[in-house]
């Protein structure tokens, strides 16, 4: 299921979400690499890495020749790379146009509702925690993995986990892949259900998917709500 847009309009102006939204759009446009070599430097000298994180150590290069987090580093490749600052860099930066598109279109699907509900302050303070703990719950378990983390989807997955707390019954317009895709709408709840599938799915192959850092914010923004008790709207 795709999802087109939710019909639930919020209240107030989202600026938050659309400040995001347009900052990463203008960091794809005007400050990644277009060539793919030139990219992948660029993601390895700025981006978060599972390896690094956990052992709060730049990348040396014994460690990306051989593939092998554990070895003793020789030398460092990027010495002064600020691993902590990497973590939230990597938030803002995208492997390609689709990925791009896909993660702002459903932050923006999700995101200007739960800032309408949480306020300007606390919403950036959710953005920031959930997408430090989606990359740390990567990280943790890819402690060995020497491949950069890119992309706002932990922060998506965040947003749909509080936007299902928050609004369990809004509907949905949703495309459905049958031969071809129609439009229809589904009350928020099952498209998570469905949305939690796809992360099992994606977890049982081998891909560049990072279905940790989605459960990781999926579980953190519905919980965090359910903690501090917020109001839901069971319409």
């Amino acid at each position: 299921m795709i999802p087109i847009s939710d019909i639930n309009p919020a209240k107030n102006t989202p600026f938050i979400s659309r400040f995001f939204i347009i900052f990463s759009g203008l960091v794809f446009i005007f400050i990644q690499p277009k060539n793919n070599i030139d990219l992948i430097n660029f993601f390895y000298k700025y981006s978060a890495i599972p390896c690094e994180v956990v052992s709060n150590s730049p990348l040396a290069a014994n460690q990306y020749y051989f593939n092998k987090c554990n070895l003793v580093p020789d030398y460092f490749i990027f010495p002064d790379k600020n691993i902590l600052l990497s973590i939230f860099i990597s938030l803002f930066l995208h492997a390609n146009f689709i990925h791009i598109v896909g993660n702002l279109w459903s932050f923006w699907i999700f995101g200007n509702n739960v800032e309408d509900k949480l306020g300007k302050t606390r919403f950036i303070l959710f953005l920031t925690l959930s997408g430090f703990l989606s990359v740390l719950g990567h990280a943790i378990i890819n402690q060995n993995n020497i491949n950069p983390i890119v992309g706002a989807s932990g922060i998506v997955s965040a947003l749909m986990g509080a936007y299902l707390y928050l609004f369990p019954n809004a509907r949905l317009l949703v495309l459905v892949p049958f031969g071809i895709f129609f439009p229809t709408t589904i009350k928020a709840k099952y498209f998570m259900i469905f949305w939690l599938l796809s992360q099992l799915l994606i977890a049982l192959q081998t891909s560049n998917i990072s279905w940790e850092a989605h459960i990781s914010g999926f579980i953190f923004g519905f919980f965090i709500l359910k903690i501090f008790n917020y109001k839901r709207y069971t319409f």
